[in-house]
């Protein structure tokens, strides 16, 4: 019995002893795997635990005007990063942040969005611009904060404010679309241009980030900083923009429901002002604009935060009556002697065109047409120059064309003809049309901007003049075949619409000898005249509410003696051209009064 209870207990102690040994040979053999075969997958996640990256955002590139007046500049400013490899302690470090500074529900809740679409130990940016105050509060309060620092950064800020928020435009942070398509824009904090030139020249000004790798304890505490790569900061630009002369006509045109004006250097093609208005305070975007600020903005009847200049589309009016007359003049069906007999209305068919002044002008040549802007003789001329080539020449001067290729949100004239006719309207071109067109009327439209090219184009002696917003280097433009004669004496024609009664700008004309302008007016029409109004008086629009008024055009080139300055002025719904010829008046002596200053 006793032998027998020996032999049962040394089989025990040797399965155990067996059992111990296969348990230590499998705990060695598990070991020897994860330290020979997984040991380098497992340093680096424990170096994931330990080292952090932040990413480096470049210094944004600044914007200056032609003088060196910042436009668009980087202000100092301090920022909470926030590491986010420990979500479930998040909510808690944010609530406890917000009894320190400001810290709104929706900025909570963004923080939180973005720490869910993060993975590993990473930094985000949860709030820009703090004050030394709040700066001073977070770092006293460091222990009850983990995952908190406070980092030295740069804020976009617009010096010149409404001088030229359309054409400089504003910074904001990515959407998730745009960061889909450039991963690099989302880094936390970095912000791109959204519209006007921080847009147009967006991939200039943007550098490239860099990135430091830093040490951090078990609190999430940075240790010490492991190596860095620094950022390559953007590109200045230097722009052809006159700060002086684009504030100044941004005074001018405020006093206007809406406006927009553009004034070109004839000589180089430069872009000195290109204003809009209203405008807005561009220094709302680049910290996120509030909804209240954005709502107003956007309901805003007189939409402020549109570019007129580039995108507004109108009908020219009579300032198109320039180039049908080149147009005939080229082609050769009239000369400067051709008369036309103005009895204050045409007809074409059983439809009575009229002109704009009831009683007629009699008969008329090509200079007192232009100077007067009688209507019925460019109605007579369209008919025998022709859509094909009214078009032809319209498109060769500018019109139709834009004006700045790639200009964000930037749009193109119509300038319509037969085929376009029959592709879009399923119509045929008819002569009701050509007329329409003949005083920029009917279909046609275009922007500010093309118009100011257009002109600069004639004024310089119908040279291909581009339009330009950076570069310092003369140009040579080539001609564009006009026969001189022709060109000389439409300026001329201009001159004398201003300085010359009764030319319709002859009242707003520029009294400082040499400075002179010639130009062009035009109005046009948003609400047809109709018979009854017409018979019972009414041929104007400006006791109609403001958006059923005619808009107002001037467009023009000074001095007269020497044309150096382009314009084209629009002020919408203004009831007639004289609100725009005044306009022009001012910002065309401005700017020669800049130059005698030796400042453009």
């Amino acid at each position: 019995m006793l032998e027998k209870e020996n032999t049962q207990f040394l089989r025990r102690i040797l399965f155990l002893g067996i059992l111990q040994i296969m348990l230590i040979t499998l705990l060695l053999g598990r070991m020897y795997y994860l330290q020979i075969f997984e040991g380098s997958y497992y340093r680096l996640l424990a170096e994931g635990n330990r080292i952090a990256t932040r990413p480096l955002i470049p210094l944004r590139g600044q914007i200056y005007d032609r003088k060196g007046i910042p436009l668009a500049q980087n202000e100092t400013s301090f920022r909470i990063l926030l590491l986010t490899d420990k979500k479930d302690e998040i909510e808690e470090t944010l609530e406890t942040l917000s009894n320190l500074i400001t810290l709104l529900p929706e900025e909570k809740e963004e923080t939180l969005k973005m720490v869910r679409k993060k993975r590993g130990l990473d930094s985000l940016i949860i709030k820009d611009n703090l004050t030394w105050d709040e700066v001073s509060a977070i770092e006293l309060h460091t222990a009850d904060l983990p995952g908190i620092s406070v980092e030295v950064g740069s804020v976009r800020k617009y010096p010149e404010l409404l001088g030229g928020a359309h054409l400089i435009g504003y910074v904001a942070a990515p959407s998730e679309k745009e960061q889909e398509e450039d991963p690099m824009l989302s880094i936390p904090g970095l912000q791109m241009g959204k519209v006007g030139l921080e847009k147009y020249f967006d991939s200039r000004l943007r550098g490239i980030p860099g990135h430091s790798a830093f040490e951090v304890n078990a609190k999430r505490k940075v240790v010490r900083e492991l190596h860095q790569v620094p950022s390559a900061a953007g590109e200045d630009i230097h722009l052809t923009i006159d700060a002086e002369l684009q504030a100044y006509a941004q005074e001018i045109l405020s006093i206007h429901e809406s406006a927009s004006a553009v004034v070109i250097d004839i000589q180089n093609g430069d872009i000195l002002a290109l204003v809009s208005s209203p405008s807005f305070d561009p220094n709302l975007f680049p910290q996120g604009i509030s909804h209240r600020d954005w709502h107003e903005l956007r309901d805003n009847p007189y939409v402020p935060l549109t570019n007129k200049a580039v995108s507004g589309l109108f009908p020219p009016g009579s300032t198109v009556k320039l180039f049908v007359a080149l147009a005939a003049l080229q082609s050769g069906l009239i000369d400067k002697e051709t008369t036309v007999y103005c009895p204050g209305h045409i007809y074409v068919g059983n439809h009575k065109f009229h002109c704009w002044r009831k009683e007629g002008h009699g008969t008329v040549d090509v200079s007192r047409a232009l100077s007067e802007s009688c209507d019925v003789f460019f109605y007579e001329i369209a008919k025998r120059v022709g859509v094909d080539r009214l078009a032809a020449l319209f498109r060769d001067v500018g019109l139709g064309s834009g004006g700045l290729e790639g200009f964000p949100h930037s749009k193109k004239g119509l300038v319509p003809d037969k085929n376009w006719k029959t592709i879009v309207k399923h119509e045929k071109w008819t002569v009701s049309d050509t007329i329409q067109m003949s005083i920029g009327q009917g279909y046609m439209l275009t922007t500010p901007l093309e118009l100011a090219v257009a002109i600069a184009r004639l004024a310089g002696g119908g040279k291909r003049l581009i339009p330009r917003l950076e570069g310092i280097e003369p140009v040579i433009f080539p001609d564009m075949g006009y026969d001189k004669k022709h060109i000389e004496a439409l300026l001329a024609d201009m001159s004398a619409t201003c300085n010359t009664p009764p030319g319709t700008a002859f009242r707003w004309r520029i009294l400082i000898e040499g400075k002179e302008m010639g130009g062009k007016t035009g109005t046009s029409q948003v609400r047809r005249i109709t018979m009854e109004q017409r018979k019972a008086g009414q041929t104007k629009t400006t006791h109609l509410p403001w958006k059923y008024r005619e808009h107002g055009f001037f467009v023009g080139f000074a001095p007269v003696g020497g044309p150096r300055y382009a314009i084209a002025v629009l002020v919408e719904h203004a009831g007639g051209a004289g609100p725009a010829v005044q306009a022009a008046r001012d910002i065309l002596l401005k700017a020669q009064l800049l130059e005698r200053e030796n400042k453009i």
